[in-house]
């Protein structure tokens, strides 16, 4: 159901966890979250993101490895792990600060947003605002789970819930694109006007939907009906929307090395930090229903 954010198999262990959580947390919500010393070699496993995330749209990868090599060492913290697998939420720091990670996971649905996703990137954009800590999306989606199950289930409610919560965050949002970003998903995780900052890398792809079947559905062409013409239409595709097209509108802020991303993060967040009222929130998400 989700009303659980995390399993464990002893009572020392729930001690454990209640402490290590409340660790990302301040004291109450009219203080900025604790910091901490950052762990020696935090900056290590970023340098090897290129081993991380494949560039083919079409391979799987696990993106919590993704967060774990981005925020400093051993400090992640995930939440509803079992709940809503096609999107991960996962507190860390960065630089020492807590940060709440929002990032779509492949390994599940091919990363696809389905209900339960939704209302798991909601609750937690929530918790994030109320308490100050600055989020962070790293995207990878090709679009939400649609169809009868998704209509039974009230998706359309639930997409609008989260983007009218995620147009009342205060905190710093930053988005950072790593390879698909189809739909009406391009804006819910934080695209265009809904980020502080977006950031893409090199293998961004900004369509509504992967290039081979757009060709299909914006030219009524398969492959097998001539190929030489469907290939150049590919390739026009590609070029429209990539991310040096959504660059050059300005949609997206930066386009960078994925080796750089940790960096890229730390600086930005310090940036946009000022703008906050001795670090905190406006908290207009404060009585925010979470549990529907």
């Amino acid at each position: 159901s989700g009303l659980v954010d995390l399993a464990v198999d002893t009572d020392q262990q729930v001690l454990d966890a209640v402490k290590r959580f409340l660790s990302y947390m301040p004291a109450h919500r009219m203080e900025a979250p604790p910091e901490h010393p950052v762990t020696p070699g935090s900056d290590d496993a970023c340098r090897n993101m290129l081993e991380l995330v494949p560039q083919e749209r079409n391979k799987v990868y696990d993106v919590r490895k993704v967060v774990s090599a981005v925020a400093d060492k051993d400090s992640c913290f995930e939440l509803k792990e079992r709940f809503g697998r096609s999107i991960a939420t996962v507190l860390a720091r960065l630089d020492g600060k807590s940060v709440g990670f929002i990032a779509n996971n492949p390994m599940h649905k091919g990363g696809a947003l389905d209900a339960d996703a939704c209302q798991k990137a909601t609750g937690f954009m929530v918790m994030c605002d109320s308490f100050n800590i600055p989020i962070v999306f790293l995207v990878d989606v090709p679009g939400f789970l649609i169809g009868v199950e998704g209509e039974m289930r009230g998706m359309p409610g639930k997409v609008i819930n989260w983007m009218n919560a995620l147009s009342l965050v205060t905190v710093p949002r930053i988005t950072v694109i790593m390879r698909k970003s189809y739909g009406q998903a391009y804006i819910n995780m934080g695209g265009g006007s809904n980020a502080d900052e977006v950031a893409c890398w090199p293998s961004a792809d900004l369509g509504f939907m992967d290039p081979r079947v757009s060709v299909n559905v914006l030219h009524g062409l398969k492959e097998q009906d001539d190929p030489e013409r469907f290939r150049q239409l590919v390739a026009e595709v590609d070029r429209d929307t990539s991310p040096w097209e959504l660059a050059r509108l300005y949609a997206a802020q930066h386009v960078i090395d994925p080796r750089d991303t940790r960096d890229f993060l730390v600086r930005m967040i310090a940036v946009h930090r000022k703008r906050m009222n001795n670090g905190l929130s406006e908290h207009k998400l404060a009585n925010w229903p979470t549990s529907y």
